[in-house]
């Protein structure tokens, strides 16, 4: 795996439970029209860049470069979105399923 063992702690400690930073960093990355729609829900400042000089197949490169950098962008914050979710240890497991059952 490429995130070591420390740089998944840092991320869970930075990221973890903290959508608001995601959400700040996704703001940075990529300009969008609405900055409180969910993560991998973008609405994109870039479709308004004009295109009128361009020929077609210089068009289709920016617009397939555009997704490109978008898509990787957003899988990004996505990943570190799941790498900051803490996995319940089998104590913590066992715990919840006792005060589950006690209701």
């Amino acid at each position: 795996m490429r995130i070591t063992p420390e740089e998944k702690a840092t991320i869970e400690q930075t990221f973890g439970g903290n959508t608001k930073l995601l959400k700040l960093m996704r703001k940075i990355f990529l300009p969008e029209y609405d900055p409180n729609a969910p993560i991998g829900q973008v609405i994109d400042l870039w479709m308004t860049i004009n295109l009128e000089n361009l020929t077609s197949q210089e068009k289709e490169i920016r617009i397939q470069a555009r997704n490109e950098v978008i898509l990787h962008i957003e899988n990004q914050l996505i990943q570190l979105k799941s790498l900051s979710q803490k996995l319940e240890t089998t104590e913590e497991v066992i715990k919840r399923i006792n005060k589950n059952s006690a209701k």
